[in-house]
């Protein structure tokens, strides 16, 4: 596989790394049985994910499992690239974002998040990106505790995408991977598109419920102390 874009990982707390690649973000977890890999990012991103897997340590042959939080394509481009350079891994993504993946059924619209900067954002940014399809190992399901993964459990948050999870691992304080339910770019705040933004709120809401000491965004850098506090404190 050849070189890709420069990627520097960092550690966000021990065994959890944070991928930044270009505008999106991917993380890998070392768990006991082999790594997690969290979204794979935009086409063509599979070489730096695989040159961010040999940077902390471990070997592409390492990856085992692959959980994609929702199907829009600069959270899945990488997917069908990395399923040929790592042939065993497991591919796990929402029942109602699997025909996007799979069948390569178009995304479902999404409509600018209110607020000058979130449409200029928006209209920048947001636009149909054709994947590689790929198939998939199984759903995830909601509020589920997936015991092949760490102990992540499932969180819906289908205000951005109908079929996107959150995903909360109970362990280091714990570390809540947002996915595009939020993104903290210019500080804490709403994605710049979604399909129900009055349902984002309610999502955002629930997230900010459950307790965790650290939050991961699909664009943004990670907030890495009292997250689930400001999450609180920006949407009650």
């Amino acid at each position: 596989m050849g070189r890709g874009r420069q990627v520097k990982v960092q550690r966000v707390v021990t065994g959890v790394y944070w991928l930044p690649l270009g505008t999106v973000n991917a993380y890998i977890i070392e768990a006991e049985d082999g790594l997690i890999l969290i979204d794979t990012g935009t086409p063509g991103s599979a070489p730096a994910i695989v040159e961010g897997i040999q940077a902390i340590g471990h070997s592409p042959s390492d990856l085992k499992t692959i959980l994609l939080t929702h199907g829009h394509p600069d959270h899945v481009g990488g997917t069908a690239a990395l399923k040929r350079e790592v042939p065993h891994v497991k591919i796990y993504i929402s029942e109602v974002d699997a025909p996007i993946v799979e069948k390569g059924q178009p995304q479902r619209p999404l409509t600018a998040t209110p607020g000058f900067m979130n449409k200029l954002l928006f209209r920048l940014f947001i636009r149909e990106t054709p994947i590689e399809t790929f198939p998939i190992d199984g759903y995830l399901k909601a509020n589920d505790t997936l015991s092949f993964a760490a102990g992540l459990q499932t969180i819906p948050a289908p205000g951005h995408s109908a079929g996107q999870f959150a995903l909360l691992l109970p362990k280091q304080g714990g570390v809540m991977f947002a996915a595009d339910a939020a993104a903290n770019m210019m500080g804490l705040g709403w994605s710049i598109g979604h399909e129900n933004f009055p349902q984002a709120k309610q999502d955002l809401i629930r997230l900010g419920k459950a307790e965790f000491d650290v939050a991961c965004f699909g664009h943004g850098k990670p907030l890495r102390a009292k997250a689930s506090q400001k999450f609180r404190a920006t949407w009650s």
